[in-house]
């Protein structure tokens, strides 16, 4: 039993820890189009962000496979990452602006859920938003990639981010929220 012991812990050794680098964010021009439309048919040219935390903050990797890694560019937290997408996409789209903090529309996020399912080979991702005023959504996120291996669930985050954000976007209660003149 000893040796069986001695022989995995020399493999994990000799293995090493794999490692799979998420992309940087790279904008969503549909995003960006349905975000101009919103605001051009609302009475609310812009929102500020604030801040996004998360049910475990702090968190930048996850385990994939018995030895693999998969990691956040700059060791950026879920929750910042996703919240700089989002404001990346606003500002792209002209929304962005942190003078609305004082007219109180601000957006705020809680990541409830942030996981990769190795079995159905999705991400999982479960956002809920709050704007100052008190109106509060959920959206969720299962974005399926095409084949269950470490290095394909990396580079499949950053389209599952932008859907996330797509759901944000055209959430009914963020649509009324962007067409109503009040706080």
């Amino acid at each position: 039993m000893r040796c069986l012991g001695i022989l995995i812990v020399t493999l994990l050794i000799l293995s090493g820890c794999e490692t799979f680098p998420v992309q940087q964010y790279s904008l969503s021009q549909e995003n960006i189009a349905a975000i101009k439309q919103t605001m051009r048919s609302g009475h609310v040219s812009s929102l500020a962000v604030g801040e996004f935390t998360a049910t475990t903050p702090g968190q930048f990797e996850l385990r994939c496979g018995f030895s693999q890694l998969i990691k956040m560019p700059h060791n950026m937290p879920y929750e910042k990452f996703i919240r700089e997408a989002f404001i990346n996409e606003l500002k792209k789209a002209g929304a962005y602006s942190l003078d609305q903090i004082e007219a109180a529309r601000v957006i705020t996020g809680h990541l409830d859920t942030f996981k990769l399912d190795s079995d159905s080979g999705s991400w999982i991702i479960k956002l809920t938003i709050e704007f100052k005023s008190g109106e509060v959504f959920t959206v969720t996120e299962n974005y399926q990639h095409d084949e269950i291996s470490c290095q394909r669930a990396a580079s499949t985050l950053v389209p599952a981010i932008q859907d996330l954000i797509q759901k944000i976007i055209t959430n009914p209660v963020f649509q009324s929220k962007m067409k109503s003149a009040a706080g």
